[in-house]
């Protein structure tokens, strides 16, 4: 009877990559495990980036066209909870246009946009109302606002979203604005 005998020189090795195995699986399963509870996590904090156009139908523009005006916006938000939140927006309006005011004329030019509105999801955190105070800060005259609005954002992947908005400001009183926005955000 023959006998065949298997002697292993460097038994480490075999236990070695034994050991990588094995921790390679545990760890693979831990990675899924918090990639799955941290999408499910709520994040308190959101920052964005949108770019708009302003409807200010008592500008009265230079060459006399019809008062659309681009906007370049900011804006720091915190969540509370799922449904309650409050921004920090700052919009500035790249253009210079005049207002008529009891019979005054008043220029602006690339007037600064600051609103500190309470944020309202009555659904779900992608779907909000906006609602605030604001002041538009310009070097001939500041405006006093009351910010209200509507967005939704479209998550794109990894708290990353795309997120259009409907802005109404009615600044001074009596001036109107309405601002269609596209914002790019992060939640954190």
């Amino acid at each position: 009877m023959l006998k065949y005998t298997i002697k292993m020189k460097k038994p480490h090795i075999l236990f070695s990559l034994l050991l990588l195995i094995s921790s390679t699986s545990i760890i693979a399963q831990d990675h899924e495990a918090q990639e799955e509870s941290t999408h499910h996590e709520f994040k308190h904090f959101r920052a964005a980036f949108a770019l708009g156009q302003a409807y200010i139908p008592e500008a009265d523009l230079e060459n006399g066209k019809f008062a659309v005006l681009p906007t370049l916006g900011l804006e720091l938000q915190y969540w509370f909870n799922k449904k309650w939140g409050l921004a920090l927006k700052s919009d500035v309006e790249i253009a210079y246009y005049s207002i008529e005011d009891d019979g005054v004329t008043i220029n602006r030019e690339n007037p600064l946009i600051i609103a500190l509105p309470v944020l309202f999801s009555p659904w779900d955190n992608e779907f909000s109302f906006i609602f605030g105070p604001g002041i538009e800060i310009e070097e001939h005259e500041n405006f006093s606002i009351i910010r209200v609005g509507v967005g939704y954002e479209f998550e794109i992947g990894n708290h990353w979203d795309f997120a259009p908005e409907f802005i109404y400001d009615l600044k001074n009183g009596h001036v109107n604005s309405l601002t269609i926005a596209i914002g790019i955000g992060k939640r954190f």
